[in-house]
């Protein structure tokens, strides 16, 4: 199957789940518990479909994934998480009808859930591995000093670098810095050598934060080139001001750190214990050389790691891993000299997927109901999503005239806002701006009004004050009072208006761009989308009645 095919699928193997979100806002799990209900091999059931039943957790981890989706910040009744189970109820019927008609043995589904299964298996081990990491509280100080900390500096920057360097060399022979600052600055050879602020790592540029972070109180910085200039800086002080966001971001990177040494030191223990590595062989690859050439090697049966218990890491299995990672192509990689640096990465993936695995499948891990439980949702969505796409989907056809209804009807979305260029003088007495919206209607130029006329409030000292200064705004987005005042305005028109704050705006109409709507060629691409996606779920809700009327369905939960 293409790439193609594949996101396709991938994308409606999505759609039940946006199918179970409509109208849920959020959910309420504690009624369906405090209900009596039937157990079927050992689990509470919530329904059965054909006998297959929709156990009490797998309810309840739908309803949390759901409330999770949508921020789980109100509550519902109990009507919605019926709704929810309804439509469980025909999600299952669908994939019951996939598997009727062999979707679930085509080898794309198949390949997809091996995909998952395999990933999963080691993402529970690693999940393991790391439950009970906590960060030191060492390197947390530790890395939240270097977060938090600021250098106070005092600095000279020189047009050029010969008289920096004449600098440099008079500090080094036994001259203070700031005598030697005092002098260049004051005969024009240099600029700055006054007192410093401090200054945060993210505050300095990236070369100046990398020297910076190596020196002490009192040390001088080296020549560093800054933009056209250079720059010498002396480290005056350095302090580290309390800071909760860093605090919060120390933790973080610390935890981080401790996973990463964990899982590295698991993995390298999982290779010491399960794999031999022949170096030679992989000394010898060479994926840039003409001989034997990246296609042979493809073939090459040689094997590289061997794993205890299991095949071998072939020369062919690395080189088509490291084939697959080429975005631009193998021999643009051999042209740019990179492919051989990659081999060592390459492997170490490799090695890690197959001893992760190796080591969850001794352990169990496979055996679990969280393992079991992940694959088969996963792999019930790949079905669902292979019965859309092969069964339902060709079905549903688009006309232009559906098309065209729906931007009729949602015309207003695909409408461009009306935008106005505006001018304005702010006055504190009503009186004052009614005579410049006077004399701006006989001919008075605004320009020489704004400079002239009295009663003017100083725009630039006040927040309150709206600043409009001839750009173009969306009229839609400007406060209530503003929008009446201009509405139906054209360029050349004055307006009035008294702000909540009592300030008198003249606002003088440059220029107005009408609202108009999107041409529908250009809105189309949109308006497919959405007149689909509306088919699609009514498409699939039909399949379900129809399935649903022919089946023994069975729902215990009830909303009382």
């Amino acid at each position: 199957m293409g790439h193609r095919k594949w996101s396709e699928m991938k994308y409606f193997s999505l759609v039940f789940k946006t199918i179970l979100a409509v109208s849920l806002l959020a959910v309420t799990i504690g009624f369906a518990s405090d209900q009596k209900l039937p157990i079927i091999a050992g689990k509470r059931v919530v329904a059965t479909v054909n006998g297959d039943p929709i156990t009490l957790d797998e309810f309840n981890r739908e309803l949390m994934a759901l409330y999770r989706s949508v921020g789980g910040e109100e509550k519902v009744g109990k009507e919605n998480s019926l709704e929810l189970l309804k439509r469980l109820v025909n999600t299952k019927l669908i994939i019951q009808e996939a598997g009727r008609i062999g979707l679930d043995q085509l080898p794309e589904v198949k390949n997809m859930v091996d995909v998952f299964s395999r990933a999963t298996v080691r993402e529970l081990l690693v999940e393991r591995q790391l439950k009970d990491v906590k960060a030191d509280p060492k390197e947390i100080e530790k890395i939240y000093r270097e977060l938090a900390k600021e250098w106070k500096l005092k600095s000279v920057m020189f047009e050029k670098e010969d008289t920096a360097k004449k600098m440099e060399e008079e500090i080094k022979g036994g001259k203070s810095f700031d005598e030697v600052a005092q002098e260049v600055v004051s005969n024009g050879a240099a600029k700055g050598g006054e007192e410093g602020n401090y200054m945060s790592r993210k505050g300095l540029l990236p070369q100046v934060a990398e020297a910076v972070s190596k020196m002490e109180v009192g040390s001088v910085s080296p020549i560093i080139p800054v933009g056209s200039g250079f720059v010498i800086f002396k480290v005056e002080a350095i302090r580290y001001p309390k800071s909760q966001a860093a605090i919060e971001m120390a933790k973080r990177e610390t935890l981080v750190l401790k996973k990463e040494g964990v899982l590295r030191s698991y993995n390298d223990g999982l290779i010491k214990k399960y794999v031999k590595l022949n170096k030679k062989v992989l000394d010898d690859i060479d994926f840039e050389a003409k001989e034997p050439g990246f296609k042979k090697l493809l073939e090459d049966k040689r094997a590289i790691a061997e794993i205890q218990g299991e095949k071998p890491i072939t020369v062919g299995e690395l080189t088509d891993s490291l084939r697959q990672k080429l975005y631009h192509g193998v021999e643009r990689a051999i042209e740019t000299k990179t492919l051989n640096e990659r081999k060592s990465p390459v492997l170490d993936e490799l090695l890690y997927k197959r001893v992760f695995r190796k080591e969850a499948l001794r352990l169990g891990i496979n055996k679990t109901e969280v393992y079991k439980n992940r694959v088969k949702e996963y792999e019930n969505s790949v079905i669902f999503g292979a019965f859309i796409q092969k069964v339902v989907v060709p079905d549903i056809k688009l006309k232009e005239e559906e098309l065209k209804t729906y931007y009729d009807d949602h015309i207003k979305e695909y409408t461009f806002p009306e935008m106005m260029k505006i001018n304005s003088l702010v006055f504190a007495k009503r009186e004052l701006a009614e005579k410049a919206v006077e004399n701006l209607k006989k001919g008075t130029d605004f320009q020489w009004l704004a400079k002239n006329a009295e009663g003017q409030i100083d725009k630039s000292n006040s927040k309150d004050i709206l600043n409009f200064e001839g750009k173009f705004l969306t009229t839609k987005d400007l406060p209530e009072g503003i929008r009446k005042s201009i509405s139906g305005a054209r360029p050349g028109d004055f307006r009035l208006y008294e702000s909540p704050e009592s300030y008198f705006y003249v606002l003088a109409i440059q220029d107005v761009i009408p609202a108009k709507p999107q041409p529908f060629e250009e809105a189309k691409k949109k308006i497919v989308k959405i007149v689909f996606d509306d088919k699609l779920k009514k498409a699939v809700e039909e399949w379900a009645e129809k399935l649903r009327a022919v089946s023994d369905v069975r729902v215990y939960l009830k909303d009382n």
